[in-house]
Order: C-alpha cells, then sequence, then structure tokens
C-alpha cells in the first residue's frame, strides 16, 4: 500500500470530532436501549435495570478500550472503533432470562462470549477468504438501507402519536 493513500490521510479536526460523536451516539443509544427493554422485558425494578445499564456501558468501553489499544497479535484491532451492544441478541436474552430468569442471561452471554473468542482463533481466520470486502460492503449497506425504513416512521412517529 501507498505511503499517501486515501485511507492513511489525516481528516480536518473539525471532521473528526463530528464522525466521533456520531461514533458515541450511535454506541451509547444502542448501551442504554438493550439494557432498558432486557429489564423492562424481564419485570425487573428500576434499581436493576440502571444496574444493567451501567454494567453495560462499562463493559462497552472495556472492549472498546481492547479494541483501541489492543494486545499485540492476541486481541483488539488497534483502530478508533467503538464497541456497543446490539439489538440482534435481544429476543435470545429475553427468551432465557424469562425461562430461567436474570443470573441465566449473564451465564449464557459469558459462554457465548468465550465460544466466539476461541472460535476466532482457528474458524474464523479459515472464513475470512470466503467474504471479502465487496461482500462485507453490499452486506453492511442492505442492513443499513433495510433499516432505514424503521427509522424514518420512528422520526414520523406513529398512528397514536399527537
Amino acid at each position: 500500500m501507498q505511503e499517501n493513500h486515501i485511507i492513511n490521510e489525516k481528516l480536518p479536526a473539525t471532521q473528526m470530532g463530528v464522525l466521533g460523536l456520531q461514533h458515541v451516539l450511535v454506541m451509547y443509544a444502542s448501551a442504554i436501549l438493550v439494557p432498558l427493554i432486557l429489564g423492562d422485558a424481564l419485570g425487573l425494578s428500576q434499581a436493576d435495570i440502571a444496574f444493567l445499564v451501567s454494567a453495560d456501558i462499562f463493559t462497552c468501553g472495556i472492549a472498546t478500550l481492547l479494541q483501541v489499544i489492543g494486545v499485540k497479535g492476541f486481541a483488539g484491532i488497534r483502530l478508533p472503533v467503538i464497541m456497543g451492544a446490539t439489538l440482534m441478541t435481544l429476543p435470545p436474552m429475553i427468551a432465557i432470562g424469562q425461562s430461567e430468569g436474570i443470573t441465566a442471561v449473564f451465564g449464557s452471554i459469558i459462554i457465548s462470549g468465550l465460544f466466539v473468542f476461541l472460535v476466532s482463533f482457528r474458524v474464523l481466520p479459515k472464513l475470512v477468504k470466503f467474504f471479502p470486502t465487496v461482500v462485507t460492503g453490499s452486506l453492511v449497506t442492505i442492513v443499513g438501507l433495510s433499516l432505514t425504513a424503521v427509522g424514518i416512521r420512528t422520526i414520523a412517529g406513529n398512528a397514536a402519536s399527537p
């Protein structure tokens, strides 16, 4: 790769600030929303929901530090990536929580995290060759476009909105 390639270009401070704020807001929204929805679905008290939110923000911060600082050759991509919670895991967490309780949700998160961590060393490097940037870029674009309707409905409100 060339030294003066566009990917190595340093952006102006204002643009970096706006893009950084955008990253933080997206991460913060998901870090707040996931525990709120989970706590409400499981009928937890306000104190327990506040604990979930605090634990989620703390965990997102640790994951972000691991990604940004990295442990050379072991973990982290050493890029300015903010890690946040994902709404995709809510349905299984709610199902587990409603049938087994919140401690089972915590346990399942720990076990699935360890599984992904261990699989990433052996399996993931072999799978990467099947997903070139054109495939992953197209997938991210399709997901983003499919979520546009949800965003527009949320901004516009619904029939019950004033």
